[in-house]
């Protein structure tokens, strides 16, 4: 399982995280990232932290 977090003050809103989600458990919300739906379906693909030219997302195992 996989703990995401998101730097609401370095997120951008570009929205690149929320596109690159496989499992589109990201969203937008007020022009930033958010998490939605059940962040247990998260696959720790890292995509959205990859796609983050912000570096606000962060993924953890635990």
């Amino acid at each position: 399982m996989y703990s995401i977090a998101i730097d609401t003050n370095k997120c951008e809103g570009d929205g690149d995280c929320v596109e690159s989600c496989p499992v589109t458990i990201l969203a937008m919300a007020d022009n930033k990232a958010t998490v939605k739906g059940d962040p247990n379906d998260c696959l720790g693909c890292m995509a959205c932290v990859t796609t983050c030219k912000t570096e606000a997302i962060t993924v953890q195992e635990f």
